[in-house]
């Protein structure tokens, strides 16, 4: 398994670059995609979670933009985390960095697990209509 920030950033790379296998009345891409948006903080077991989410700033100075509004959710294959209360949406830069900062490196427990928090994502919220939004799987096998 990867992370969601990991996936979601080889899938932008990879979604105007590959070869289209059949016809699209899409038009065919004339750029790549920039960037995502993907702010991935990890929070080892001694570190300075303050100074983590400060150097988050430095690294993704689009968090610091003005009227930008983020989800903030931890990226550590838990499942449901909305109905686990670990999903943060539609929130400031200082709403979802205080946050994750109540979160990281504390102890959780969803369904029948207990485990740490220890990697998060933060990214822009995009407001939808919830029938809109699709969870992709891709498994890869080995023959």
């Amino acid at each position: 398994s990867i992370f969601e920030a990991d996936g979601k950033a080889i899938l932008n790379y990879h979604l105007t670059r590959s070869p289209v296998v059949k016809d699209t009345p899409l038009p065919k891409p004339t750029k790549h995609n920039p960037p995502p948006r993907l702010a991935s903080l990890h929070f080892p077991e001694d570190a300075n979670v303050n100074d983590i989410l400060d150097q988050a700033e430095v690294t993704y100075p689009w968090l610091l933009q003005s009227g930008a509004k983020f989800v903030a959710k931890p990226d550590q294959l838990i499942k449901r985390r909305g109905k686990s209360g670990l999903l943060a949406l539609n929130k400031t830069w200082p709403e979802a960095k205080a946050w994750v900062a109540e979160r990281a490196g504390k102890e959780q427990q969803v369904e029948h697990v207990t485990g740490v928090l220890r990697q998060f994502l933060v990214e822009p919220f995009v407001p939808h209509p919830q029938d809109t939004e699709y969870y992709i799987n891709i498994m890869s096998v080995r023959e």
